[in-house]
């Protein structure tokens, strides 16, 4: 007599003639196996699985952070180093754990970079119950609700036999298209459960065939430059995220075209190639903006144009005097600040090859007289500020930091990944801090303080653990102090450049123009006149790093070579300037009363000099 047996024995007998593995193991194994070279995080109870599969079952590097924000903002900078897979991968933990990444996870998804982000949540056995930090009043354990207005997407796995699916998904949209960060939560129980080890290759999920232009907008455009009298190209990120440098450079030399970079777009455009204007915006070069103010066409290359960019929108005479080009991946950004004449949806790099073969086959050309007349404006600008350049104040000026940090850079490690942060540092690095390659990176949208300190630990690592710097203010270096020992724990060559000056310099200087006082700008103890700030080559030294106080402008480069030279974790606290008059290309004015009408247009322009062939000067 046969006996038939129970349709759910069955099922556990064939689950156990194949080989298990639990969903975090999986996981970590394809990390493995695709490439990953790093992941980031700090140990909670809801990512236990996950990291000890990471940090045992693994090759991957293994980077403990001492905070979950400044493991996102060191996956950051790895990012921004590499700019293509493997991605950084970050874990961390629940609730308040989790919380801390929002900040920095914001600043990745405005500013498109790529990362994984696995956290951890309870176990689905207990949700919607209110136990230990779950977010659980509108919803069971919504953390990923909470992220998904920042993050490109956010998901939590609810079985276990789709977790590997929704990973592998979660990894492709990271990189593709626009590139973002992508949040995937991972219950407790689910990270340790069983499931078949026959895992799926996931090659495919790695691969990315971007946009190209459609090629009658690229007809209609090169129609625009083949008649423009003053073109210009203005280029942000979107550039580095498509690795297209070689290609802008092509796109310029085969047109003709000068390029400008928005703080975004540092470094995207060799700074000492002929073709150059330098940074544009609100403390960008006077080459620069002249060329944005009097451009007839602009071609816009990977940037949506936001208000430090363009002077809040009074820098470019579009589309009155100026036609727009716009090429994004982002079919969103398209238009946003200006109506364009052309607007390409495409990957920058695809986007300039279309547009260089196109130049070349209907012959576009060179306006040498519109060249020499920037050519003039830039010699005009270098001499009107060499003078800060050069200064020998004590406090320092922040221009002769900047400066000087990318002339010893440019001699002792021109590779070397520079990171300068918001604050005054936006009013200096795009102008005065001189790229000698393409790793010198601005945080340029959501501008949060402090970010350059952790994310140049990333870019290090990216680099093979080779000298990257990072220029702050004091009070952005508060904010982020506390990642000093992440680097000495790893032994990696980190300077940071603090300005110290106790107070919140840029803020203090507009509030200063606007209302005529500072309003908690300046630090100072209770009842005392002085500033007051703490010892930052103390605080260093305590943390394991080396400690350098610089009060003299001569002391200043012979500090920053010894430090890069060490190969240690050092802090170069700097004495800067208060009270000189700082740099400022536009002042622009907030709009400030409700009932006045505002709309974007050009500030200030400047006569054009009528140029050959361009009888009305326009």
């Amino acid at each position: 007599m046969r006996y038939s047996l129970p349709l759910t024995h069955t099922i556990r007998l064939r689950k156990a003639t194949m080989g298990q593995i639990t969903v975090a193991r999986a996981i970590a194994r394809l990390l493995e196996q695709m490439g990953t070279e790093v992941a980031f995080g700090l140990n909670g109870h809801g990512n236990w699985a996950f990291l000890d599969a990471l940090v045992h079952e693994t090759n991957i590097r293994s980077v403990a952070a001492r905070s979950e924000d400044h493991a996102i903002e060191l996956a950051d900078g790895y990012w921004r180093r590499t700019r293509k897979p493997p991605l950084p991968v970050v874990s961390t933990s629940v609730g308040p754990g989790n919380l801390n990444t929002i900040p920095p996870l914001a600043v990745s998804y405005y500013e498109s970079v790529a990362m994984l982000v696995v956290v951890g949540v309870g176990a689905t056995h207990w949700f919607d119950r209110g136990g230990i930090e779950e977010f659980y009043r509108d919803g069971p354990e919504d953390f990923v609700g909470l992220a998904r207005p920042i993050v490109k997407k956010s998901a939590m796995v609810t079985r276990p036999d789709q977790a590997i699916d929704m990973f592998l998904r979660a990894y492709q949209a990271a990189h593709t298209g626009r590139p973002g960060p992508v949040v995937l939560a991972i219950p407790f129980d689910i990270q340790n459960t069983l499931i078949p080890d026959d895992l799926p290759d996931p090659t495919p999920y790695m691969m990315h065939r971007p946009p190209a232009p459609d090629p009658s907008g690229i007809s209609q455009a090169i129609e625009l430059i083949k008649s423009a009298k003053r073109p210009i190209a203005v280029v942000g990120s979107g550039i580095a995220n498509s690795n297209a440098w070689d290609e802008l450079v092509e796109f310029a030399e085969a047109t003709g075209i000068p390029v400008a970079a928005t703080p975004s777009g540092k470094a995207a455009f060799p700074e000492d190639h002929r073709l150059s204007l330098g940074c544009i915006g609100r403390a960008g070069t006077g080459q620069g903006n002249y060329g944005s103010r009097n451009a007839d066409v602009v071609i816009g290359i990977g940037t949506h144009f936001t208000d430090i960019d363009t002077g809040a929108w009074t820098l470019f005479d579009i589309p009155t005097n100026t036609k727009l080009i716009h090429i994004d991946i982002d079919p969103t950004e398209l238009g946003r600040a200006y109506p364009t004449e052309v607007a390409l949806t495409s990957d920058a790099r695809l986007g300039l090859i279309a547009l260089t073969e196109a130049a070349r086959e209907s012959g576009v050309e060179e306006q040498t007289a519109w060249i020499a007349d920037l050519d003039s404006k830039r010699a005009e600008w270098l001499a009107e500020t060499d003078e800060m350049r050069t200064s020998d104040i004590s406090p320092l000026h922040y221009a002769r930091v900047t400066y000087d940090t990318s002339q010893v850079v440019a001699e002792k490690f021109p590779d070397a990944s520079i990171h300068f942060d918001t604050g005054h540092l936006l009013s200096f690095g795009p102008a005065f801090l001189p790229a000698s390659s393409r790793h010198v990176v601005h945080s340029g949208f959501m501008h949060r303080m402090g970010w350059s300190a952790a994310s140049v630990i990333g870019a290090s690592l990216a680099d093979g653990d080779k000298p990257a710097i990072a220029l702050l203010g004091d009070g952005a270096f508060l904010m982020r102090a506390t990642v000093v020992p992440t680097a000495v724990e790893l032994g990696l060559p980190i300077v940071w450049i603090v300005m110290d000056n106790r107070s919140l310099q840029v803020e203090r200087e507009t509030m200063l123009r606007v209302y005529g006082r500072e309003s908690m700008c300046d630090y100072r103890k209770v009842g005392e006149e002085e500033l007051w700030g703490p010892d930052f080559p103390a605080m260093a030294e305590a943390m394991g790093a080396v400690g350098v106080r610089v009060s003299k402008a001569e002391e200043f480069k012979p500090a920053l070579e010894a430090a890069i030279d060490s190969r240690k974790p050092t802090l170069i606290s700097v004495d800067t300037e208060l009270l000189t008059p700082q740099y400022r290309a536009i002042w622009y004015p907030y709009p400030s009363n409700f009932h006045e009408t505002w709309k974007a247009g050009p500030l200030g322009v400047e006569e054009m000099p009528s140029l050959p062939g361009d009888e009305d000067g326009q």
